[in-house]
């Protein structure tokens, strides 16, 4: 496949899955989305525009690839072919297909909220070992549950034990923090939309959304950190206290409203 063919298909692609997860995505908000000009996506889109290697990167960040979606792209740009070439005799290892299903996987597990919801899901009662069941649990198609079944196995994240059932290596897991990474991107995206089709389908007294607004200093947010931190494992505890029957999601945003000063700005 050829270079503007690569990218034209790319963009059809997630733009038809974002439509069908809301039909009243335009090309405009998906031109927003990728930080380019209507105009330009749409000749892209009709294949009369040609796509420079730099754009092509700039849409795969904006689409938040993952690092195998994002070698299949590259690789049809004759400058990456010549570039992996040279590369092969300085670190194998990036050029090995395996290596990139690992680092894609990793990318999935954090940016896909469902893999996590799954491994919550096998601690309710009446977990069932079977895709589709899990797919309607989460209201996802069944070929994603399977996908993300077996990217938790390859990561070794779930066994199977001795009686044929799916089981957590570990109790639980958490990314690190305060680190710029587009899978965490990804994933911080798909739980403010997760929210707010929360917010419109969810009766009031099966969900909680709250805030505050106040006036802090950015000195303070470490040890504000600290205690979300400790609030989301003590309510955590709380919650798991008993056999559990549904998988929630709890979402804690602190951010600024005021533009930050810079120290520039600062006098």
């Amino acid at each position: 496949m050829n270079s503007p063919v690569s990218i034209q298909k790319l963009l059809n692609t997630k733009y038809e899955e974002m439509r069908a997860k809301n039909a009243a995505f335009s090309l405009r908000a998906f031109a927003r989305r990728l930080d380019v000009s209507p105009s330009t996506l749409t000749r892209v889109l009709n294949g009369e525009r040609s796509v420079s290697r730099p754009l092509a990167e700039h849409i795969c960040e904006k689409l938040v690839l993952d690092p195998q979606e994002r070698a299949d792209v590259l690789d049809t740009f004759p400058s990456n072919r010549r570039y992996r070439k040279e590369s092969t005799k300085i670190n194998s290892t990036e050029t090995d297909p395996s290596y990139l299903q690992l680092s894609a996987d990793q990318f999935r597990i954090i940016g896909e909220w469902y893999h996590f919801g799954i491994l919550s899901l096998l601690k309710t009662k009446g977990f069932k070992n079977d895709p589709e069941w899990i797919a309607g649990r989460l209201g996802i198609s069944t070929r994603e549950a399977a996908a993300a079944i077996e990217r938790l196995e390859r990561l070794g994240m779930i066994r199977l034990d001795m009686h044929g059932q799916w089981t957590r290596t570990r109790p639980r897991a958490r990314t690190s923090d305060d680190v710029l990474n587009l899978s965490l991107q990804k994933a911080h995206r798909q739980n403010l939309e997760l929210g707010q089709e929360a917010l419109a389908s969810i009766p009031v007294d099966l969900r909680d959304f709250s805030a505050i607004t106040m006036p802090t200093t950015p000195e303070l947010l470490p040890k504000a950190k600290e205690l979300i931190r400790k609030f989301q494992d003590d309510l955590s505890e709380l919650l798991e206290s008993k056999p559990g029957t549904e998988v929630y999601k709890f979402c804690t945003q602190l951010f600024p409203l005021t533009k930050l000063k810079t120290p520039e700005t600062k006098k």
